[in-house]
């Protein structure tokens, strides 16, 4: 029976504090009403698995059962699952120096050739509506989530595992690395779909926690991955890192059994046929101004030229920075990436997302100016170490970094029609994706355009400047940003139209 009630002329109780009658049978005497509407907060099956919620007990009321949750909130199975998979695309990063200095080193290729094949690995993630679809259209033994769970397991192992022993030539290590990547980006997919769900009709606030506690999982794989990816390789070989970066995907087997979720025993062809009209209908929503335009300048403001690897070759052949302190470098940034993350999830959940937006990037803009301290030594004239000076940079640019970008995951989030959260969800942060790709195939043409190579790093100033000046150019846009916090995907849900409506005046 679904735990989700109707009104009646009376409304059903909840007996808090039961008194016994002089016979010592239990009488309605003496009992503390409470709604039962004030302690149903959930209901009582997953709305993505659709499977009940093992947090209810029965009561009977009446003659009539009840679902009575034994903790209110999300729940902990939900966050294990979700942050895991996110903890997964953090630990991911574990293979990062690896591969630089197995292409650097062994495959010998330059910045740009290195920018270009780190970055193409990412275009598994700017596909994923598609893994939505697939899910969605093509259920394996009738199940939607726990098949492709084990799929996505099995190949990321077996991808690292090939990398690590057949890998002799940059396509084929690519090729290798993207299916790696593919992995994780369908796996994440499914969990974002359950975040997005869980966030649907919440406030915004609601919303920016959920996103900041299972980010901060992704934070934590990120600063674990950070220590070890440096400290490992004084140890271990380039291989020996990949082929232990093959065992942790193969704990996506573990989370699909636990995952809940029921058997599908709809229509599955009636589905199939429906989803030419879904895709239509996600067109139409994309293109309706209060989605395309924000989507429009996220995808603007990651589309602008990164140095990309080249900082790589700067630190190992200019700077001698070790293994081992590139990996400080990294732990350094990736613990100030989890203080960002909580210092928007504590202090910034409500604020409206322009300002964020504008003074994140502006101050990223004007720290990231200060690496040409670096490049130029000036830093040593200033009785600053190199290795002070970088590790105050990535703690300082980490931070903004992950303040620059929890309103988009808010943002995007907020921008998904009913019905169709998942898959919109899955558009904008690939449309998202895209642009890091691009933007970073930008910074390899100009690496390659300004004669950067492993020998030559004389231009690399020139890169730098170009990077960063440019990130700011976007900010022309930032109208296209929503002044206040409102859930317009709710709202075109309901068949409103956000744009009709007077805005909000603080």
């Amino acid at each position: 029976m679904s735990s989700w009630f109707s009104s009646s002329k009376e409304e059903a109780t909840v007996d808090d504090a039961p008194i016994l009658g002089k016979d010592g049978s239990i009488t309605d005497e003496g009992y503390q009403k409470t709604p039962v509407g004030d302690i149903l907060i959930k209901p009582d099956k997953d709305p993505v698995s659709g499977t009940p919620n093992s947090e209810y007990r029965s009561i009977n009321i009446n003659g009539q059962d009840f679902q009575y949750p034994l903790k209110q909130g999300v729940s902990h199975t939900f966050y294990f699952v979700t942050s895991w998979i996110l903890f997964l695309q953090g630990i991911s990063e574990l293979s990062g120096l690896a591969v630089s200095y197995f292409y650097k080193n062994e495959l010998k290729v330059d910045p740009a050739v290195l920018s270009t094949v780190t970055s193409l690995t990412a275009l598994p993630w700017t596909i994923k509506p598609l893994y939505g679809l697939i899910t969605d259209g093509w259920p394996i033994f009738g199940y939607r989530r726990k098949p492709y769970l084990m799929m996505c397991g099995v190949a990321g192992c077996i991808s690292w595992w090939v990398m690590s022993t057949f890998v002799n030539e940059v396509w084929f290590g690519f090729s290798m690395m993207f299916i790696a990547s593919m992995a994780i980006g369908f796996s994440n997919v499914i969990a974002e779909g359950m975040i997005v769900e869980k966030s649907r009709g919440q406030s915004q606030e609601f919303a920016s926690h959920l996103q900041a506690t299972v980010h901060g999982a992704q934070a934590v794989g990120g600063i674990i991955a950070a220590y070890f990816s440096g400290m490992l390789l004084d140890y271990i070989t380039n291989r020996q890192m990949f082929m232990l970066c093959a065992i942790f995907p193969l704990t996506l087997i573990l989370v699909a059994l636990i995952s809940p979720e029921e058997k599908f025993t709809g229509d599955i062809a009636s589905i199939r046929q429906g989803m030419g009209e879904k895709l239509n209908e996600l067109f139409k929503a994309m293109m309706q101004p209060q989605i395309l335009k924000p989507v429009a300048f996220v995808f603007m403001l990651n589309a602008t030229p990164a140095t990309g690897s080249t900082w790589f070759y700067f630190y190992t052949n200019t700077l001698g920075f070790t293994s081992g302190f590139l990996g400080t470098i990294n732990v350094v940034g990736a613990v100030c990436s989890l203080g960002g993350v909580l210092l928007f999830g504590n202090f910034l959940s409500s604020t409206p997302f322009r300002p964020i937006l504008i003074w994140s990037t502006i101050i990223s803009t004007v720290i990231g100016l200060t690496q040409l301290i670096l490049v130029f030594r000036w830093n040593l004239a200033w009785g600053i170490p190199d290795g002070f000076f970088c590790l105050g940079e990535s703690a300082v640019l980490s931070v903004l970094g992950w303040i620059n970008t929890m309103p988009i995951l808010v943002l995007a989030s907020r921008l998904c029609p009913q019905g169709m959260e998942a898959t919109m969800y899955a558009l904008i942060m690939s449309v998202n994706n895209l642009g890091g790709v691009i933007g970073a195939q930008f910074g390899a043409l100009l690496t390659w355009q300004l004669g950067i190579t492993d020998s030559n790093l004389d231009n690399f100033w020139i890169l730098v400047l170009i990077c960063n000046l440019s990130t700011v150019l976007p900010l022309v846009f930032i109208g296209w940003i929503p002044a206040d916090g409102k859930d317009y995907g709710a709202e075109m849900g309901n068949g409103q139209d956000p744009e009709s409506k007077p805005e909000h005046k603080e």
